[in-house]
């Protein structure tokens, strides 16, 4: 008798009466929305979004819960759910083909929405308003196909931000309805909730586990470091707050790794970092590092870096920077040869020839291009190499044909002694399949120029340093929200591309404060405004070389990235990537 009042009561409202005292409050507020957002009562238009977190954490730690439940109402005409906190459905189980059927029919099923302004009321999208559990029994749905069903959703919060993370609802027909169902869904639910904080909680404790193993077996700095925080010893909490900074960006590259050693130029000195990445089976937890020094320093000697500064007319003070500084010093004084690489644009050449015009300024300079006319640069190898006794700078090398590579041997044979010559690499590896490998040994050091994304904290000294170059004598300077756009680029083009983008942006402000507005679109809509780690501007990079190699293709660029779509577009808007690959 009870459902034969609600069924009244809702002709009573769709025709515009009042529906009377036999509904819920919480019905009756949820038919409201629902005909507010225009829901029509006999029939409705479910979207369909595939690009969803199917294998997300809240499905992972949803899913033993979800076959319990199946397990425990096999045999019954019952369906389970899982939806995230938009009622997307991320998972169903059925257990009877009937009603699966009928749930297809009415599109309760993966990647499709059930929020209230699309559904009208029902178990999930009035669960997600009310923020409670919720049974929807029959006449009390909103819409007509969704009359002959019973649905109780129960909401899944994050069990330490408290926030509505998804809905768990189990549905059946109309006439098997009872309370239960209700108490089901929020049994289930706190089982969710419990799965998702051991696994919020797995991290730390594993992460904690490894970095009191390291500190127990070493005096020396120790820092764990996951995505939230950072643990550091008494050791490590003395170094230099640049130092520990420093360290604390390239812990989430070492994560990626095996257990190794990489050597580290800090302020303090020489050190060598030992990384232990922390996992649990694929997902990375974080990473333990251990800072150590491969010798004491002596009473009275200072550290090789203290001493180290920049080129005259070059800006930066990054340790590396100035660690590719001192090296080039050394090795132009000496006369060493050397191998200098980097990406296109990092200042390969201007570091090259600062080196030169400070120690051997007497002596002649020449530039020869092994990309050029390959007749013409051996020519010129020969007459270069056997003649100076200053410095001979390759560029391109990568670039050197069998015939050039011979060329340059054949010059070094009777190359005075006191030539300094360097080979300019456009790329930070070299391929043993490339001509110029067969040249390497007439090299007895080599250098990588670090590229600007990984000198954060030289963009805005590089910045004022280009103005002053591209607008002498005029009183130009950057904003602080330009300041800021400047140090959330990614910088594929280096100093090079900063030098055109202010260049750009002088042509709009030629005097006064270059403002956002000033900047070239190009730039500012493929910036995130804010500072990018380094591991996240590695993953922006290789993000938008895959949109390159796919032509824009998001299904094909996902794939060979190993995510979701849904992750993929996730993570192009926070990096503000649009039309990579494609025309606009």
């Amino acid at each position: 008798m009870e459902r034969a009042h609600v069924e009244h009561a809702r002709e009573r409202f769709l025709s515009g009466d009042s529906p009377g005292a036999s509904v819920r409050t919480q019905i009756l507020a949820s038919w409201r929305r629902s005909l507010t957002a225009g829901v029509p009562a006999e029939r409705f238009d479910i979207p369909y979004e595939p690009d969803l977190d199917f294998e997300g954490s809240l499905a992972t730690c949803a899913a033993p819960v979800l076959e319990r439940l199946q397990e425990q109402l096999s045999g019954m005409a019952v369906g389970v759910v899982l939806t995230d906190a938009h009622g997307r459905l991320l998972d169903r189980r059925v257990g009877e083909s009937d009603l699966r059927c009928r749930l297809d029919r009415i599109s309760f099923a993966p990647g499709f929405s059930y929020a209230e302004q699309h559904a009208g009321t029902n178990g999930v999208g009035t669960t997600l308003e009310s923020r409670s559990a919720t049974l929807v029994v029959g006449a009390e749905h909103f819409t007509d196909p969704l009359r002959p069903f019973a649905c109780a959703g129960a909401p899944i919060h994050h069990p330490l931000t408290g926030r509505l993370e998804g809905i768990i609802d189990i549905t059946c027909r109309a006439a098997d309805a009872t309370e239960l169902m209700r108490v089901l869904a929020g049994q289930a639910a706190h089982d969710v909730e419990r799965l998702l904080l051991e696994r919020v909680c797995a991290g730390p404790r594993a992460l904690l586990a490894e970095f009191q193993a390291t500190c127990a077996r070493s005096a020396n700095p120790v820092l764990a470091v996951s995505g939230e925080f950072v643990m550091a010893n008494s050791a490590a909490i003395r170094l230099p707050a640049a130092d520990r900074e420093h360290i604390e960006h390239i812990a989430a590259d070492l994560a990626r790794g095996a257990r190794g050693e990489g050597r580290l130029l800090l302020s303090i000195g020489e050190t060598r970092l030992n990384s232990v990445p922390v996992r649990a089976g694929r997902r990375a937890l974080g990473v333990v590092l251990e800072v150590s020094f491969p010798r004491p320093a002596r009473k009275g000697e200072g550290t090789a870096v203290a001493t180290e500064r920049p080129f005259a007319g070059l800006a930066g003070t990054d340790p590396i920077w100035l660690g590719v500084c001192g090296t080039l010093r050394r090795a132009a004084a000496q006369g060493t040869s050397t191998l200098v690489l980097g990406e296109p644009g990092v200042g390969k050449y201007a570091v090259v020839r600062a080196a030169h015009l400070e120690q051997r300024p007497l002596r002649r300079f020449m530039l020869l291009d092994c990309a050029e006319d390959p007749a013409t640069s051996r020519e010129a190898l020969r007459t270069a190499l056997s003649d100076s006794g200053g410095t001979v700078v390759l560029r391109h090398l990568e670039c050197a044909d069998p015939a050039t590579v011979a060329a340059i041997r054949a010059g070094l044979a009777e190359a005075s002694a006191d030539l300094w010559l360097v080979g300019m690499v456009t790329a930070t590896t070299v391929e043993d399949s490339a001509p110029v490998y067969d040249v390497l040994d007439v090299f007895d050091a080599s250098i990588t120029v670090p590229p600007l994304r990984h000198r954060p904290g030289d963009l805005g000294t590089l910045a004022e340093a280009l103005l002053r170059t591209l607008a002498p004598g005029r009183r130009v300077r950057c904003s602080t929200e330009t300041a800021r756009l400047l140090a959330g680029g990614h910088w594929p083009g280096n100093v090079t591309e900063l030098r055109s983008v202010l260049r750009a942006a002088l042509r709009r402000r030629p005097v006064g404060d270059i403002d956002a507005g000033d900047l070239p679109m190009s730039f500012v809509s493929g910036t995130s405004r804010r500072r990018l780690s380094r591991l996240e501007a590695a993953e922006r990079d290789l993000i938008v070389k895959t949109l390159w190699e796919t032509k824009g293709n998001r299904v094909r660029a996902a794939a060979a990235l190993g995510i979701s779509r849904a992750t993929l577009y996730r993570r192009m808007s926070a990096f503000g990537i649009e039309f990579v690959g494609q025309h606009p």
